[in-house]
């Protein structure tokens, strides 16, 4: 059992947590009344959010199993590095945003879609009642906040790093992206977690163009910090712009053109940078993932040396 966690540890991985997804799912979506949504099911609900930690647990547990405490300093090490050049924290903060505007922009101009603004109404009931879109945010950061460490941690740091040590980064966040995606896809059933009238593979490409541009990052940067910040950016900012279907009475158009240039830009950054490391250097892996004194016991090793001369 050991040896084959060891040789396929992201493997075993997706495969436990894939399973947890859909049975939640499942349970969750035979407890719904017909033709009711989840928020109005209050046992499916609270099944449902069962869902949200498990890929971080089993990315811990996993982790400690095989390498124990040195094991999770790779883990969780690359969110001490934040001493990066500040045009990375710049498009941290704003990558989503920036898409999006291009994209309509481009859309506008070309007379395939109308601008749709900067911003929903923030600060405005909706016409049935609905709560200001404000409030909806700020009642939704600490979920917000704990998806982002569970996804940066395990999907980025879990496994694409462990995957560049095998593969191309390309190949690598590729196949992360796929798990990614596959780990939403099960809300389907429910109708929740991916927008309505997209379709599944449509979704599924856009989060292999998410993964690509978070590993680009990641090799560039090796900070875990700046990738938290583009998960909570990318998190937070559908609350913000009028992007999603429920936005345009259903229609899926604003959120596909965002998908197409996430695409294209990821393809970009694959050709620029070279499909084997996406980055400027040898990309980071979970056998040398470049964190300063990632490895504890060698610096203790070498310390008692230094003592004993």
């Amino acid at each position: 059992m050991r040896s084959f966690i060891s040789r396929y540890p992201v493997l075993t991985l997706a495969v436990i947590v894939l399973s947890i997804q859909f049975g939640i799912v499942l349970i969750a979506a035979s407890l719904m009344p017909e033709g009711k949504r989840l928020h109005e099911s209050p046992e499916a609900h609270m099944i449902f959010r069962f869902r949200v930690f498990w890929p971080l647990v089993f990315a811990v547990l996993i982790t400690y199993y095989l390498e124990g405490k040195q094991g999770l300093y790779k883990l969780f090490g690359a969110y001490r590095i934040w001493r990066v050049p500040g045009k990375w924290w710049a498009f941290a903060a704003s990558w989503k945003f920036l898409f999006c505007y291009l994209g309509w922009a481009i859309a506008d101009l070309a007379g395939w879609l109308p601008w749709p603004g900067a911003a929903q109404p923030m600060f405005s009931e909706g016409p049935n009642g609905e709560r200001m879109h404000i409030i909806n945010l700020l009642f939704g950061m600490p979920f917000i906040i704990g998806i982002a460490l569970v996804e940066e941690t395990t999907w980025m740091k879990y496994c694409a790093t462990r995957l560049q040590d095998k593969y191309s980064a390309f190949v690598s966040c590729t196949l992360t992206g796929v798990i990614w995606g596959l780990w939403y896809l099960p809300m389907l059933l429910l109708g929740e977690g991916v927008p309505d009238g997209i379709p599944w593979y449509f979704f599924l490409l856009s989060m292999i163009g998410l993964a690509i541009l978070l590993g680009w990052v990641y090799n560039m940067t090796h900070s875990g910090l700046i990738l938290l910040i583009m998960q909570l950016v990318s998190n937070i900012a559908f609350y913000i712009m009028p992007a999603l279907p429920v936005a345009h009475d259903g229609d899926p158009s604003w959120v596909m053109v965002f998908v197409w240039v996430e695409v294209a830009i990821a393809a970009f950054v694959v050709i620029r940078y070279g499909p084997k490391d996406m980055g400027l250097g040898p990309r980071p892996t979970w056998t040398d993932p470049k964190i300063p004194d990632w490895n504890p016991s060698r610096k203790k090793q070498g310390d008692q040396q230094l003592a004993a001369a």
